[in-house]
């Protein structure tokens, strides 16, 4: 059950929290418009666009940075009650800071799962909105240019793939076609049409020819006005240009777009390890409280003046050595799982190390 004094804890922490987020996240969002306002006026972008714009820059301040604000919220915390000696109140109370650090951990716990959940399926509709607007009405790219792409290269089965020279995703109609069928990297089959339409879930090659490759390198060919495509699996949304990163896509989306490349044969190591990074880095939340939480239950000289400049230290640590893995795992210098996990386990040990040494 939940004691008095997990209220009382958490009620400091969920007061730090808050003045965390609103003190730092305003913060960023102001630096943000500085950056930006250039092209505000340049752009003649309107005020209630540029409102609605930090609005949703505001849901990404969120997904980004808390873990980072509940390192805060644990070091305010911790530091406040240490410094009013409520910390050693308790312990003289027979209180061991495991019995203190409990509702702080568990809350983490709770804001690790709930970033998840956020980052992953709240999140990227409304994220999705904000590049739109800084795309198109910031930065006044044309939409024609995301919607139309050219030299397409898709894979349909081994020895199986297409081409396509210019496709329009809107209308979901283009221009020269391929389609190559080979054996042993001889070719057998290959369909070439000027136009290409997708219609009623199905693509139409149109005004084409197919020229057939025997194993005595004879050549036979048949003219086509339309043939229905029914080995191809893709959509035209497939095809398009992606608006935004890795990142800023659902764990639903990223995995569907990791499957496309899989079947077609695309790249996908970036997105695979941006996918297992979905799962690893909101327990960043916890890590770090594990961490903050016996080094500020001892009041050093400073206060949280320290406390803050511990913060942004373990933040900084964190943030770079997560980086470089993820960029090692990139370049396939180090495994995938290192690459993802490896931070998160050091910063755990860290964190476990810390609490069995503090003083109890």
């Amino acid at each position: 059950m939940i004691k008095r004094l997990d209220l009382y804890l958490l009620r400091y922490f969920l007061m730090s929290m808050i003045v965390v987020t609103l003190a730092v996240g305003l913060t960023i969002v102001v630096i943000n418009m500085v950056e930006q306002v250039r092209d505000f006026i340049d752009n003649q972008v309107p005020i209630l666009k540029i409102l609605e714009y930090y609005l949703y820059f505001g849901g990404w301040v969120i997904k980004a940075f808390t873990p980072m604000f509940v390192m805060l919220a644990i070091l305010f915390t911790i530091s406040i009650l240490a410094r009013r000696f409520e910390v050693l109140a308790m312990k003289a109370s027979g209180l061991s800071l495991y019995r203190i650090a409990y509702p702080l951990l568990a809350i983490s716990l709770v804001v690790s799962v709930g970033h998840f959940y956020y980052s992953e399926y709240l999140f990227p509709p409304a994220n999705q909105k904000r590049v739109e607007i800084k795309e198109f009405t910031i930065e006044k790219r044309s939409r024609k240019a995301f919607a139309i792409v050219r030299n397409v290269y898709r894979q349909i089965s081994p020895g199986h793939f297409y081409t396509i020279g210019k496709f329009d995703v809107d209308r979901q109609e283009g221009d020269d076609l391929k389609v190559y069928k080979t054996d042993e990297n001889r070719l057998q089959e290959i369909l070439i049409a000027r136009q290409v339409n997708y219609r009623n879930h199905r693509w139409i090659a149109r005004d084409g020819i197919i020229r057939y490759f025997d194993d005595s390198a004879k050549e036979s060919y048949a003219q086509i006005d339309s043939l229905v495509l029914m080995e191809i699996g893709d959509k035209p949304s497939d095809l398009a240009k992606r608006l935004g990163k890795p990142e800023d896509m659902g764990v639903e989306a990223l995995r569907q777009y990791i499957d496309l490349m899989r079947r077609t044969g695309g790249p996908f190591l970036r997105e695979q390890i941006d996918l297992k990074i979905k799962y690893a880095f909101p327990m960043t939340s916890f890590i770090v409280a594990l961490i903050c939480i016996p080094f500020a239950a001892n009041p050093r000289r400073g206060g949280i003046a320290v406390s803050f400049a511990l913060g942004a230290v373990i933040a900084l640590v964190y943030f770079v050595l997560f980086r470089v893995t993820q960029s090692a795992g990139y370049n396939e210098k180090i495994p995938q799982e290192l690459a993802v996990w490896g931070v998160n386990g050091l910063f755990l040990l860290v964190g476990l190390v810390s609490m069995l040494k503090a003083r109890k």
